[in-house]
């Protein structure tokens, strides 16, 4: 009797997740594959509004009786995807439950193709005997991990404040974590993030690469007991401190022999402050390579500031871009009428579900507004988000999704 991944263990098998659970049960079974083939499921492709949890949790109900009465395993992929591992299971006893949890997902694209046919996008079957199948299985599986493994990253990047840990940050906190911060190394918490340019049969283009000082390593390292994002305009004092400590640490780069651009998400009061004019002082003639990301609540905090700080930048040669737009805020103004360079546009679900046309309308909008290379769609986390995209003739990307394209366009040297 077989059961879900999360149960099943092997040795070495301690990590958690479905991804590794399956590819430690893959190496287990190498030499000896006799009898095993595996089926995955690509629910990872349906429509936003089906991809919901529970909706994949009743996909995966389906194959509850298969569990009970053969040898197979089923795996829930980070990405939605479900995997069935089987040993010496005929094909015809997997044929009923594939078949109703089709049906479930019925006016789904996804399933409109029919079961086992060449064009068939629900599903593929590996026939893990074979070693072309087995080794193509594992390179698929192992791909799945590491995005699973950067998508963790990144939502920890962006978790809630509540979901942090540490007390929560009080005033009498400020002035010790402030005076820490001017002090403390953080050249080794600063990361980054590529934007690129991705067009079908094209060859893949890095637009910039944001820069930015990793919150949850500097909590730890500045203030481990307090949570930094507990209190809103506490924090947001502290990112004045932070963008000083971040200029001060970019500025020393040798922006004669950058090849690729960058991007910096500031304040405005930043921007309009002593530290960005010693940075300018420091980039001198290379303003070019700089993309200057500000906040829209920060614009329209003060539009005066805002005006005076874009102006400011545009006429030393630098991009401004205005970020954290989102599709509820396209209903309300037009990006256009902020006059920047660059508007990025964070994916979201509302993007594909019932009220989906309007949204789309607002983003083709946009497009035609602010024009096709001027907008970024961020927080990518799939290919659908690109293919939505580009159909709208957006094809500047950012998001953990487009990192793991500009990894494999890189080993590949084609970008």
């Amino acid at each position: 009797m077989a059961q879900t991944g999360t149960v099943m263990t092997f040795p070495g098998s301690e990590s958690t997740s479905e991804e590794a659970q399956l590819l430690t049960r893959l190496r287990f079974i190498e030499d000896d594959r006799a009898g095993y083939y595996a089926v995955q499921i690509f629910l990872s492709g349906l429509r936003a509004s089906n991809r919901k949890p529970h909706f994949i949790n009743i996909a995966a109900k389906t194959f509850d009786n298969l569990l009970n009465n053969f040898d197979v395993t089923l795996f829930k992929m980070d990405n939605a995807d479900l995997v069935l591992l089987c040993k010496d299971v005929p094909v015809e006893e997997i044929d009923p439950a594939m078949h109703k949890a089709r049906q479930l997902f019925g006016e789904d694209p996804l399933t409109d193709s029919e079961d086992g046919s060449f064009e068939d996008r629900f599903s593929t079957w590996y026939d893990l005997v074979q070693q072309g199948d087995y080794s193509a299985f594992l390179e698929n599986i192992t791909t799945l991990s590491e995005e699973a493994i950067e998508r963790q990253r990144r939502q920890n990047e962006l978790l809630s404040p509540n979901a942090l840990p540490g007390e929560r940050m009080q005033p009498k906190d400020l002035a010790a974590i402030t005076l820490r911060l001017q002090t403390v190394e953080i050249d080794d918490l600063i990361h980054e993030q590529a934007a690129a340019v991705v067009r079908p049969g094209a060859k893949g283009e890095i637009l910039f690469r944001e820069q930015y000082v990793a919150m949850r390593e500097l909590q730890k390292r500045v203030a481990p007991k307090v949570n930094l994002f507990g209190s809103n305009w506490l924090f947001q004092y502290l990112t004045e401190t932070i963008d000083r400590r971040l200029l001060n640490s970019l500025a020393r780069q040798d922006f004669e022999i950058m090849t690729d651009h960058i991007s910096i998400n500031l304040n405005i009061s930043t921007v309009l402050g002593r530290e960005f004019q010693h940075f300018h002082q420091n980039v001198g003639a290379h303003s070019s390579k700089v993309v200057v990301e500000l906040q829209l609540i920060d614009v329209f905090a003060d539009m005066s500031a805002y005006a005076d700080a874009r102006d400011m930048l545009q006429e030393n040669g630098y991009r401004v871009l205005i970020d954290g737009l989102n599709p509820l805020s396209l209903q309300f103004f037009d990006p256009a009428l902020l006059e920047a360079d660059l508007v990025k546009i964070n994916w979201g679900q509302e993007f594909e579900n019932e009220d989906s046309k309007t949204r789309v309308n607002d983003m083709r909008q946009v497009v035609l507004n602010v024009g096709a290379d001027n907008v970024i769609l961020g927080r990518v986390d799939s290919e659908g988000a690109v293919i939505w995209a580009l159909s709208l003739g957006v094809s500047r990307f950012q998001g953990f999704y487009i990192d793991t394209i500009v990894d494999a366009m890189l080993a590949k040297g084609i970008i």
